[in-house]
């Protein structure tokens, strides 16, 4: 496998000065004495001036290459072969300042090829007419002179207004500046306001402006009662049976003569002294907020019998006995857990 770079190499004193080729004494490929022969591909289809045959685009020959000039710094290559029915010489050329080539001798190029690629099909535009027909290249010289005439107008009309505005400039920027200093303000309190949300909401993102929109969505959104927990505390402090000692003195009828301050004062008061006893009786009841402590052990266990134990004890009348007393015994250790039950009082 070939190196890269290898037979290229360029000393940097004779860089730019000589070729690797000329430097290392080797000619190009293709070369077979003094004649160069390259695989030359067809540009465009061509007529053949000694057969009349057709050349299509694409067809290739062994062709001599040489450098006939120079385009500014450019070479000029010509590439002559011959053609393979008629064996008649056929040169062509590189035309760097137009990027194409040129037929010399031997054929002539096919006119068809400015026109479309096969399988394109051309529509006609009315606003894109070809100047080769004289009534178009006239209708556009009078378009063209109407489109200048309209465009000087309107470049006058803006010096004019140019001229107008910027006939004082010290008092135009003196505006200008007046009107930025109310802006500036208005947006330094925005960007203080959003700044503030951002370091209340821990967000590392640049805030937009707030729109209509925005508000509206935001009104729509609901939260829940904050004081819907304190209600079920209150709810669960409470006796069962309200007694007496529990109410406060009703004062409202008693605030009629009195002024503003003293009915705030005593309200204050009173909503104190009724959070105060609440919150007594929450912390002394030890049943508060346990819904679903254990019932207590009384020592009372319950063992089921096995079927055929009862069949057998069916038949025995002693032992019917003394199981349905045991069974009374039961029920009355139940009834007298139950009374002890509705006998305390959740003060």
């Amino acid at each position: 496998m070939q190196g890269f770079n290898m037979g290229r190499y360029i000393p940097p004193e004779f860089e730019g000065q000589t070729t690797g080729n000329k430097l290392h004494g080797k000619k190009p490929p293709g070369f077979r004495g003094d004649k160069q022969t390259v695989r030359f591909e067809m540009p465009f289809n061509i007529f053949c001036m000694t057969c009349d045959g057709h050349i299509a685009q694409g067809v290739r020959f062994n062709a001599e290459k040489k450098k006939v000039g120079n385009y500014f710094s450019t070479p000029i290559f010509s590439f002559r072969m011959r053609h393979t029915v008629c064996s008649g010489w056929i040169e062509i050329r590189t035309d760097p300042q137009n990027t194409s080539y040129v037929v010399i001798e031997g054929a002539k190029k096919k006119a068809a090829d400015d026109e479309l690629a096969p399988g394109v099909i051309k529509i006609h535009d009315p606003a894109e007419a070809t100047l080769e027909d004289p009534f178009a290249r006239a209708e556009k010289s009078v378009v063209d002179k109407t489109v200048v005439k309209q465009g000087a107008a309107r470049i006058a009309e803006l010096k004019d207004l140019s001229d107008r505005q910027w006939a004082d400039p010290y008092e135009h920027s003196r505006k200008m500046r007046k009107v930025f200093r109310v802006e500036r303000k208005v947006l330094n309190e925005k960007a203080a306001a959003a700044e503030a949300i951002c370091d209340r909401a821990g967000l590392s993102i640049e805030l937009l402006d707030e729109i209509p929109e925005d508000a509206q969505r935001a009104k729509l959104i609901k939260f829940g009662d904050p004081s819907h927990e304190q209600k079920i505390f209150e709810a669960h402090s409470k006796p069962l049976f309200d007694n007496q000692r529990d109410r406060l003195p009703d004062t409202h009828t008693q605030t009629k003569s009195k002024l503003k301050s003293q009915q705030a004062r005593e309200k204050t008061k009173e909503l104190l002294q009724k959070d105060l006893v609440r919150n007594t009786r929450a912390a002394l009841d030890p049943f508060l907020g346990q819904p679903n402590r254990p019932r207590p052990d009384l020592g009372i266990k319950i063992h089921k019998r096995k079927a055929r134990d009862i069949s057998k004890d069916a038949n025995s009348p002693h032992d019917s006995a003394i199981g349905n007393r045991a069974e009374v015994t039961v029920a009355n250790d139940k009834k007298a857990n139950m009374s002890l039950e509705l006998d305390y009082s959740s003060e």
